[in-house]
């Protein structure tokens, strides 16, 4: 580590600096209704053993040591603070828990466990899609090695090809920018793709329920995955921008939405444009707009406009310079004051921060098919991801035959949910409804963090 980048994010008090990008989680995606809540559920053949799934995730974070940090409010900024304890284990007993403080011995995750389930749930700040995949991964490969000592002949090569570690030598292939700051590193000049007209753009009518409700809904369409990947092939086209079309035609059937435009937001990896090993948040929205004119076409035309939507957001130019772009909206934040006092206006009833989706009608996130391997196959019964936010949100994967469209809302209204489940039925898939009930929401809270 060079004094240069020492100097830049690690401070006299033991403190570092949190990425850039952090500023717009802690802006915008924090508080008791913003808190952006990923997770992931791991239902078990086995009773869980407490005791070496502990050594297990306390394992996994010798090799992560990005993640072993405890969040502190230092000068109006949130830095992190090097954390050694215990990885928590919590019963899911519908409390919520809080990142950063004590019910998570400081981290910002926890797990949650039942008698055979395992749930995962992290603030978005600490990481993204692929750096949580990542991270459960290595504990599920440590667990597997704990329950079945033999399991350790397979090898980590199965996993590690794929840049998950199976210990922290890839941590220190990258200078400290690449580590902690991604966005610094990549962000450069250049021409952004602007495909939604803001004067345009349809917004849900607000829920009947408030954003700091303690509970999200979460009720999942499930449709054969085989039946779907046959419909994308039949229209020449794939599963993002099938989703996409599908899910804006729902939106069309159950809201009036006149002559507006329906703008569905699917993430997407940056590393897949600028390989690299960094687990700091590298994820951008790309913005696929549904105009009405668009809207009046056959699915297979409307499919094309979005796949060429999708292209021209996933190149290197665009990606750098939505980066840079990134980077001015958390300098834009950092100019308005402490961070702490900056979240309560942005998340209040007068701030900007009103639509997590921004420039968009709904998130709709697809991480992609969950692949068979032997660590599912010896220790899981089903997997399922899942996204607790502050509004309306899509969260759609593919495990074993099934694709799985879950719907996360705060309110019990099932409109959207129906409308969706009409539309898929009148594409020929026959759809199974799945309510998961109420999930409570675990909580990012500036008043409960510590402070120097």
């Amino acid at each position: 580590m060079t004094t240069q980048n020492r100097s830049r994010y690690f401070l006299p008090n033991g403190l570092r600096r949190c990425a850039r990008y952090d500023t717009i989680f802690y802006g915008a995606y924090a508080g008791p209704g913003a808190t952006f809540d990923i997770r992931v559920r791991f239902d078990l053949k086995q009773n869980i053993n407490l005791q070496k799934l502990q050594k297990a995730a306390d394992k996994a974070m010798r090799a992560y040591p990005e993640f072993a940090v405890r969040p502190v409010l230092h000068e109006g900024r949130v830095c992190y603070e090097k954390n050694d304890a215990p990885v928590v284990l919590a019963p899911d007993d519908g409390k919520c828990r809080y990142f950063g403080t004590d019910d998570t011995n400081g981290y910002l995750f926890l797990f949650l466990y039942g008698e055979k389930h395992l749930t995962f749930s992290l603030f978005h700040s600490q990481t993204d899609a692929h750096g949580m995949i990542c991270f459960l991964v290595t504990v599920m490969w440590n667990y597997l090695v704990e329950m079945f000592p033999p399991a350790r002949l397979i090898g980590t090569r199965l996993f590690t090809k794929h840049g998950i570690r199976a210990d922290d030598s890839l941590f220190y292939t990258m200078d400290d920018t690449e580590r902690y700051d991604p966005l610094t590193k990549f962000a450069r000049p250049g021409e952004i793709v602007q495909p939604v007209d803001p004067e345009r753009l349809f917004r849900f009518p607000p829920e009947d329920a408030p954003k700091d409700h303690p509970t999200c809904r979460l009720v999942n369409l499930e449709i054969s995955n085989d039946a779907f990947l046959a419909k994308a092939k039949t229209l020449g086209t794939t599963f993002a921008p099938l989703l996409s079309a599908l899910a804006a035609e729902a939106i069309r059937a159950c809201y009036d939405v006149g002559d507006r435009d329906v703008v569905v937001i699917t993430t997407a990896d940056g590393r897949r444009v600028l390989p690299s090993n960094t687990l700091g948040n590298l994820a951008y929205n790309v913005l696929l707009p549904v105009s009405p004119e668009t809207a009046a076409l056959p699915l297979q035309a409307q499919c094309e406009i979005l796949a060429k939507h999708m292209a021209i957001q996933r190149t290197e130019e665009h990606v750098r310079a939505t980066f840079r772009d990134i980077l001015r909206q958390c300098s834009e934040i950092d100019a308005m004051g402490d961070i702490d006092k900056v979240n309560a206006f942005l998340t209040g009833p007068d701030g900007l921060a009103n639509s997590m989706t921004g420039a968009g009608t709904v998130f709709l996130t697809y991480p992609g098919r969950i692949t068979d391997n032997p660590i599912s196959r010896l220790l899981l019964e089903g997997l399922s991801p899942g996204m607790l936010a502050a509004e309306r949100a899509i969260d759609v994967y593919a495990d074993r035959g099934n694709l799985i469209i879950q719907f996360s809302q705060k309110s019990d209204d099932p409109a959207l949910i129906d409308a969706m489940r009409r539309t898929l039925e009148k594409h020929g898939f026959a759809v199974n409804t799945r309510d998961l009930g109420r999930m409570t929401q675990n909580v990012f809270d500036f008043s409960r963090i510590k402070r120097m």
